[in-house]
């Protein structure tokens, strides 16, 4: 079987990569997937069956984007653009918290290294400082 190299922007691979992962397929099984589903829609309107090198790298839109596969996978790519926009805020609003936590604490050590100080003081010390005021 010929094999045959394509180039994709980092953002198709990117989509591709997702995609697959969604699917539980290898990245060459939703391209094979995409491109038989392509034998299903009706030739274009001048009748030719074969698409140009051009469209297939993506330079021009191709017919191929009413497929039904394609309008799940852009669905699904939606929804998981939401999910990755509502974890990050999770992630936002959890890194406040932990800082605030990290302050709280360093707070904490310090109080306790001062009366850790206090306390190696002799008797005859703290009797001095009270006596003094």
């Amino acid at each position: 079987m010929p094999q045959k190299m394509f180039r994709l922007t980092d953002e198709q691979i990117c989509k591709l990569k997702k995609v697959s992962e969604l699917r539980g397929c290898s990245q060459t099984d939703l391209i094979r997937g995409f491109i038989d589903s392509l034998d299903e829609e009706p030739p274009d309107t001048q009748g030719d069956t074969h698409r140009d090198t051009q469209e297939i790298h993506g330079d021009e839109r191709s017919s191929g984007a009413d497929s039904p596969a394609l309008a799940a996978l852009i669905d699904q790519l939606a929804k998981k653009d939401e999910q990755i926009a509502k974890l990050m805020e999770t992630v936002a609003d959890s890194t406040k918290a932990v800082q605030g936590a990290q302050a709280l604490h360093h707070e904490t050590a310090q109080t306790l290294a001062l009366e850790s100080t206090e306390q190696k003081l002799s008797r005859w010390q703290r009797l001095r400082r009270a006596w003094r005021g």
